[in-house]
This record gives C-alpha cells, sequence and structure tokens, in this order.
C-alpha cells in the first residue's frame, strides 16, 4: 500500500480524520456493501481482516461497474477490492495545499487512515479537509484581529481603489476614528494627510489630524498584482516625549555619578545574581582596578567574604567591620527593592585611612565581641552540660566548703535559701545549682521580687485567667511558676515579697498547686524553689514582716555565701577572671593586673562585693584597653580608701607632665605611630613635637601590631 510522505504542517491527519465510518470484509456481498455506501454517504469502504489490519478498499465506482457487467449483489466483494490503496499514517501532518494535491492524485475521493502496524483507525477525504480548513480560517481571523488589537502601532487596510477595509483599535485611537462610520469610505476623503499610492514607500513624517506621525505604506500583492495597500502609522509624540524623559535620566545619571565619584567612600551596586552593575572610582582603587573592568563581574571575584549579593537576595539591610587590600572598613548593605520585592543591593564602604572610621571600626569591633559574649552566655542559660560551679572561683577554704555542698545538694529537688549580703554572687550560684541539677535541662527562671509593683506580683508570680481585669490578655497569661514547671524558679530578694504574695507561695510549696488570678482553675506545679535575700529574716519575722512558716519551709536548706571581705585571697583570682570575661566582650586585650594595682584591690574593704569588683575590672579595661591595668586605672575610691592616692600624688607640675605625656600616647596610637599626622592632630610644629618626644622619651615610639579587623 502507498503511504504519503510527512509535512510540515500544524493540521494532524488525527484531528482531520472521520472516526464514524463502516467496514467490510472480503468476503462480504457487494449487497452488503451497497447498502453500507448508501447509509454512510461514503463513496469508498474500507476492507479489513479479522484483526481490524486494513487489506484494500472498495470504490462505489467498482461496485457499479460489476452491475454493468451482469454481476449479481450476492458476489462476495473480494474480486473488486483495490489491494494497493492511498493511506495516511496516523501520526502525519501536511500543509492544506500538498494534502489535497496528494489527495486529489489518489485514485479514490476518501483516503484510509491507519496505524503503523496497518490498522485501520480512520478515513480522510475533502470533506474532513473542507471542515478542518473552515475551522483554522475562522481561528486565524480571531488571531489576526487579536494580533492587529495588540499592536501599538496603528494599521489601516484599503483595497486596490482607496477603500477603508479594516482599521484597528489603536489607529481609531491615534486619529479620533470610529471603524463603523468610516468603513467603504475613501481613505483621502477621511485622512486628507494621507495620500493612497499603491507602492512601497517607508518612514514618511507627517501630521495626521494634529498628530505627528511616521508612517509606511506596504502593497498588499496576490497574484502578481496590488490588491490593495496597508498603512502602518508610530505616533512620535510619545517618543519625543521619552527623548526629552532620556534626556532628564541622562542629566541625573551623570550628576549622581559626579556626586558618588566626588565622594571618599566606595560604593557597589549589585543585583540579586552578585553581578556588578555599579561602582565608582574610589571603590575600584580599593581593589587596584578600574571600574570599567569591574562592571559585569561577580563582586566575589573582587572581595570573596562579601555579603552583598546575600542582601540583594534577602532584603536584609547590614553593616558590618571588614577588611580590604588590607584596610579597615566599615560596610553598609542596603537593599534596592522594586514593587516591594529585592532586586539588588548598594554596598558602601567607608574606609579606615582616617581616625574616625578608625575609632569606629574599634567600637563596632568591641559591640560585635559583646553581643556574641552574651549570645554564648544565654545559649548556656538552663542548658549547659558544664555545672556552672565550675565558674565560680575561689580558693578561699570555708566558700569551696559550701560550693562542695551545694555541689551535693543540687543532686535533689529540695528548697534551698541563699542568704548574704548583696553582690556576694546569690544569683550565680543558684544559676550553678540548677545547672548541677537533673532539672538543668528544663526552664530556669529569675523573679526579683523586689523589681515587680505589689500591685502586678501576684499577677505576675501565677499568671490571671483571661478577663480578669481591663487591659488583660484576651487568652489570659501564664505566670513564673507555669513557665518553670519541670525547672527552677529563682525567688531572688525574697525578704521584700510582701505578706498577702507569701501565703500564695507557702501553699505552692507545700501543695505544689495554685489557681490564678481571676480563675477558678487549679493548676498543678512541679517547681524546685531556691530563694534569695541579703535581710535577716528572723529579725522580720520578730517585725511581722515575714511568715515563720514560710521561712520555715524555705529554709530547708540554707547557705550563708561569705562576703568578698572574709575572702580576701580570692580578690585577685577574681579580677583575673574578669579581665578574661571583658577581653572576650569588649575585645581588649588587657593582659595583667601590676603589683601596685593588685595591693590596692587586696587593701580596699569591697561593700558591694564581687558586683562591685566586677564594675572596676570593666571600667579599668576600657582605660586601659591593652596591657597591664595600673593604678592609675582603677576607681578614685579604691585608690582613697587604700591609701595609694596620697602616695602617688606628684606636685602639680609633675602631674601636668603626665598629662601632657598621655595626650601625646593616645594620639600616637590613634595615628598608628605617625608622628607627622599626630604633630597635626595637636596643631602643634613638627619641631616642637619631636622636642616633647625626646623629653617624655617617646622618640623610638612604635606602634604595637594591629588587631586583626573581623
Amino acid at each position: 500500500m502507498e503511504s504519503l510522505g510527512k509535512g510540515d504542517t500544524w493540521v494532524s491527519v488525527k484531528e482531520m480524520m472521520n472516526t464514524e465510518y463502516p467496514v467490510i470484509h472480503p468476503d462480504d456481498s457487494l449487497k452488503t456493501a451497497l447498502q453500507l455506501l448508501s447509509e454512510s454517504k461514503l463513496d469508498t469502504l474500507p476492507v479489513v481482516n479479522e484483526n481490524f489490519i486494513l487489506v484494500g478498499v472498495l470504490p462505489r465506482r467498482r461496485i457499479y461497474r460489476a452491475l454493468l457487467e451482469g454481476v449479481t449483489l450476492d458476489e462476495a466483494c473480494d474480486g473488486y477490492i483495490i489491494r494497493s490503496p492511498v493511506v495516511v499514517n496516523s501520526d502525519l501532518s501536511y500543509d492544506q495545499i500538498s494534502f489535497i494535491v496528494r489527495v486529489n492524485k489518489s485514485r479514490v475521493g476518501t483516503v484510509p487512515v491507519v496505524e503503523r502496524d496497518g490498522k485501520l483507525v480512520g478515513m480522510l477525504g475533502k470533506l474532513e479537509y473542507l471542515r478542518m480548513s473552515l475551522t483554522l480560517a475562522t481561528k486565524t481571523i480571531a488571531l489576526l484581529e487579536s494580533i492587529l488589537g495588540g499592536i501599538h502601532s496603528g494599521i489601516i487596510t484599503v483595497d486596490e481603489l482607496g477603500h477603508i477595509l479594516m482599521i484597528n483599535h489603536t489607529a481609531e485611537e491615534m486619529f479620533g476614528l470610529h471603524y463603523p462610520e468610516i468603513r467603504g469610505l475613501y481613505l483621502e476623503e477621511v485622512l486628507p494627510q494621507i495620500p493612497f499610492v499603491p507602492e512601497l514607500r517607508l518612514g514618511i513624517k507627517s501630521v495626521v489630524r494634529s498628530t505627528p506621525v511616521i508612517y509606511n505604506q506596504v502593497p498588499i500583492i496576490e497574484n502578481n498584482r496590488c490588491s490593495g495597500v496597508n498603512y502602518v502609522f508610530l505616533d512620535i509624540s510619545d517618543m519625543e516625549q521619552m527623548a526629552q524623559e532620556l534626556e532628564i535620566v541622562k542629566n541625573l545619571q551623570t550628576t549622581l555619578n559626579a556626586v558618588i565619584n566626588a565622594g571618599s567612600d566606595g560604593v557597589f551596586v549589585v543585583d540579586t545574581t552578585g553581578s556588578l552593575q555599579f561602582v565608582n572610582e574610589v571603590g575600584a582603587q580599593l581593589l587596584d582596578t578600574t571600574p570599567d573592568q569591574m562592571v559585569g563581574k561577580p563582586l566575589v571575584d573582587y572581595i570573596p567574604e562579601t555579603r552583598l549579593d546575600e542582601v540583594a537576595r534577602s532584603g536584609v539591610p547590614e553593616v558590618d567591620v571588614c577588611r580590604i587590600k588590607g584596610k579597615s572598613c566599615i560596610s553598609s548593605r542596603v537593599p534596592i527593592r522594586k514593587d516591594g520585592k529585592p532586586v539588588g543591593a548598594v554596598g558602601i564602604v567607608y574606609r579606615g585611612d582616617n581616625m574616625v572610621t578608625g575609632e569606629i571600626a574599634r567600637k563596632w569591633l568591641s559591640l560585635q565581641q559583646q553581643v556574641k559574649y552574651y549570645r554564648e552566655q544565654l545559649e548556656r542559660q538552663g542548658g549547659s552540660d558544664q555545672s556552672n560551679f565550675d565558674m565560680i572561683i575561689t580558693v578561699n577554704e570555708e566558700f569551696a566548703h559550701i560550693k562542695k555542698e551545694a555541689q551535693r545538694v543540687a543532686r535533689s529537688s529540695s528548697t534551698v535559701l541563699l542568704t548574704g549580703e548583696s553582690g556576694v554572687g546569690k544569683d550565680m550560684f543558684a544559676r550553678a545549682i540548677h545547672a548541677a541539677s537533673p532539672r538543668c535541662r528544663r526552664p530556669f527562671v529569675k523573679v526579683n521580687c523586689a523589681a515587680i509593683p505589689e500591685t502586678l506580683l501576684e499577677s505576675e508570680l501565677f499568671g490571671y485567667a483571661p478577663g480578669s481585669f481591663t487591659g488583660a490578655l484576651k487568652n489570659g497569661k501564664p505566670g513564673y511558676f507555669e513557665q518553670a514547671h519541670e525547672g527552677t524558679i529563682f525567688l531572688d530578694e525574697i525578704g521584700e515579697m510582701p505578706l498577702s504574695i507569701q501565703a500564695k507561695i507557702l501553699q505552692v510549696i507545700q501543695e505544689k498547686q495554685f489557681v490564678r488570678v481571676g480563675g477558678t482553675k487549679t493548676q498543678k506545679v512541679d517547681v524546685r524553689i531556691i530563694a534569695a535575700t541579703n535581710r535577716d529574716l528572723r529579725e522580720a519575722m520578730a517585725r511581722g514582716e515575714f511568715r515563720e512558716d514560710l521561712y520555715y519551709r524555705l529554709n530547708v536548706i540554707e547557705f550563708s555565701l561569705p562576703s568578698l571581705r572574709a575572702r580576701p585571697e580570692d580578690i585577685i583570682p577574681l579580677a583575673e577572671a574578669f579581665i578574661q570575661k571583658y577581653n572576650a566582650i569588649l575585645g581588649t586585650q588587657v593582659t595583667g593586673i601590676t603589683s601596685k594595682a593588685q595591693e590596692a584591690l587586696k587593701q580596699y574593704s569591697w561593700p558591694g562585693n564581687i558586683r562591685e569588683l566586677e564594675n572596676a575590672i570593666e571600667r579599668a579595661a576600657n582605660y586601659v584597653w591593652e596591657g597591664d591595668i595600673d593604678i592609675e586605672h582603677l576607681p578614685k575610691h579604691i585608690l582613697l580608701q587604700s591609701g595609694k592616692a596620697s602616695a602617688e600624688k606628684s606636685t602639680y607640675k609633675d602631674m601636668l607632665k603626665e598629662v601632657d605625656k598621655e595626650i601625646i600616647l593616645e594620639t600616637l596610637q590613634k595615628t598608628n605611630g605617625n608622628k607627622s599626622a599626630a604633630a597635626r592632630m595637636l596643631k602643634l610644629s613638627r619641631s616642637a613635637f619631636y622636642e616633647k618626644l625626646i623629653k617624655y622619651g617617646l622618640s623610638d615610639y612604635r606602634p604595637k601590631s594591629e588587631r586583626p579587623v573581623i
């Protein structure tokens, strides 16, 4: 059987073929075939075998020929079948012209459609082709109308005599026309400015109905003759406006570039992929290159640690300290947004070659260190595998014994009472007990009973039910006891607790339950209570200010923490520990304490105990920044009490010399040892400045190694 070739059409055979058709078999009679032809109105019947495989076709004309030859209608069809008919494969497609030509060349008017294995699946003829052609023509017209309606240019089509056949919506809007009113009219009658000339003309500039336009006229050629003309109009009033706007933008860009390049800071602009869209001259100089070499390339190629691309994607601004080519810089990164979404980012690098930027960078580093330290401390709360007793420093035998006893008691759930002067470390001791207890993975909740107003203390401790009072949260609020469930609650300054609340605390200790303020439902709670006070609770009981029954419930296990005066051997170890702590927090590089300063610390009475000692070391670290803490870095009241202040006093003249020397040293540190810059900063002549250097033994001053900047 002959098969037609595959074409390049967008009309498929399966879309066109007729699937409602009769079939016959070779042994069927001519009468059966004639009846089926009459019922189906086909001119050809497909002939199949028992597997529905096509074996041939039987045209109507062959039956008529058989009858003219005198054959009876009962004769089998087998002898009149065309055995090698033209067929079409179901997976082929054809363009309209090639398909109809091939069908016309076949010996039958209807062509069978078969699968690759020869199985019959349909019939295809001129009727199916015409039906599909009508459908395609309808779709084409709709598509053409949609395209013409969506084009920004105005289009008018006329026939060979100049009558208007079609006008799109853009042309109607452009010239104030209405298609139904001008259809069939002469073009020159409607638009006298446009002469009807049936020839190709391009780029004609004109003014049509007060609208400046550029138009093309293109003849429509059909069968080698002009059957009409298409006019395409472009409204150049929009272009003139855009040109003006473009000129304004160019001027603004020139001004902006001048402003950006006039600054002393580097400016980088990237898109969301991190590709550089703009860099100013200063930014390129920081990287020893030029803007032309950088634009279009990833910023990470020049600054590997950059986070500007991350900001461009996340939309979250950042400020940080960085190092570029060995220079300390402050970098700010701000996202660029469009319609609320990040589309890029701007990075500004403030160079560290001036005193202000250097000082800001140092303070920024200090703040980063503080944040890092306090974050680590926060993460340790209620969840540290290391016992916090290791962080309680002492070489005092009495306090070491208390510490050992507390470690043993921590394993139980009994109530603990901590007493001692303010500042002796009761808070840290309570946290250490919690961290060493089986409850260490559960919450540790601290409540300062003296800091909460009496009117709010009950609701803060026990929570409140919904609608308990004006301003209460809609769903109520859990109190500190509920928050500490299965953990530890630390009641600091319990001696300041009102008597009305003491009764409820006693109930929680005894019954392990309470009722929220304004509520009716009993709340069960499992907490370990650690209480602390700097008051003498026995005296408070005698004055009726503290409940006796609560005292005995709290005082199951009591630890009386000694003051720092009672453990003078711990002063220096504690001070050294605080130096390490504030080196981590502030980013300082304090290395130790001079012997004079140590002596002053030992002789001071420390009424504020450990808290006061810590504050003194923090203050000294801020003053010395690097090196040893000396006596002049300590608070004045410590020197006065220790008797060292008078010993260190000198004449007024000596004090002026010391101040003068300190100012020069500080200035040299700020200028990184640059003596000329230091002289300019102090507004001294170079000769006068060098005389002072010789006078104070600073001629050979060298700056200490630069600390790394993160």
